[in-house]
This record gives C-alpha cells, structure tokens and sequence, in this order.
C-alpha cells in the first residue's frame, strides 16, 4: 500500500512538474491570492484593500513567503505553485480511503490514481488558487466523517471549519453534513 502510494504521488508530482509554468506569472484569481499573501507578508498585518471573502489560502501563502527572502516575484510565484501541487497530489491519500469506503478494495485503488492524472485537477493545482487545498481538506474531511467513529466525526467537523474559511462554499457541505448525523445519531 505504501509503495503504491508513493507510486501515485512521485507520478503524480513528475507529471505536473513536466507542465510546470516556470516562466510564467500567476493571473486571475490566484494573483489576488498572492498579493494578499505579499501584503500580509510585507505589512505583517490583515491588508483591509483587498476585497477576499476567505482568506486562509493566503494566510497560509504568506507563512512560506516569510520564510523566502527572495528578492525576485517569479520566486514567491513558484512558491505558491508548489504549495497547491503539493496539496493537489496528496489529496489523492484521503480520496482512496473515501472510495474505499463506497466501493471494493480492488476497485478503490484507482481511484486515487484517476484522481491524481484528472487534467483539471492538474491544471488547478498549476494556477495556485485555493481548489488543491480546498479539495484536500474537503476529501479528507468526508474520509474522517464517513470512518464511523464518533472521534473520526469530531475531527472532521474541524476539517470542515478549515475549508469553510478556504472557501464559503463548504458551508453548504457542513450543513449536509449536520443533517446526516442528526439522521444518523
């Protein structure tokens, strides 16, 4: 198991690294992402210019940018790169255990594998926006909520409250997801 996911995510990495944008900036939505991330960075404060419903995605961006004391733009875009690749492949961990859940053994370890090589997938992670991380904490959530145990629950009601803050359209998942424990309990 563990050689076949080292497999997956060493595969997984390779190929998006083949596609990898080294020349180019971030645009669109992930470069608002990434001027919050520099603003907190340099300002060492909540920038109130910026006009971003959930901002845990560049929180988080402007930790790593902290630790780079780079002088060049193109690093701290790699930086933010990385990070969503990083989040991209690894969520192909808690996919296998939720389609493990739903489907038999043999068949749950593709998923992870047609998880990780899903062309929108790789390209999302490529645009440094908050979809890898979104992904992970919402696959890994539902992984913990579907395990059974009621501490497995209560840890995935705290991965919940992470990606509502990701993005507020996991308020709509969280309530769904109160409506299945009240059925259930």
């Amino acid at each position: 198991m563990f050689l076949y996911f080292s497999f997956i995510i060493f595969s997984g990495l390779i190929f998006r690294y083949i596609f990898f944008p080294f020349d180019i900036p971030i645009v669109l939505d992930g470069l608002g992402y990434f001027w919050y991330a520099m603003d907190l960075n340099v300002m060492k404060e909540f920038p109130t210019n910026h006009d971003l419903p959930n901002n845990l995605w560049p929180t988080f961006l402007s930790i790593f940018f902290s630790a780079s004391n780079s002088e060049n733009f193109m690093d701290y875009i790699s930086i933010q790169r990385n990070l969503s690749i990083i989040f991209s492949v690894f969520s192909s961990i808690p996919v296998y255990y939720l389609a493990k859940r739903f489907v038999k053994k043999e068949y749950a370890l593709m998923v992870p594998l047609i998880f990780v090589f899903e062309p929108r997938m790789i390209e999302n992670s490529l645009l440094g926006i908050t979809e890898s991380i979104f992904i992970f904490f919402v696959t890994s959530s539902l992984a913990l909520f579907f395990h059974g145990g009621k501490k497995s629950i209560l840890l995935s009601f705290v991965l919940a409250a992470i990606f509502c803050l990701i993005r507020y359209e996991g308020l709509i998942m969280t309530i769904a997801m109160f409506g299945i424990i009240f059925y259930r309990f």
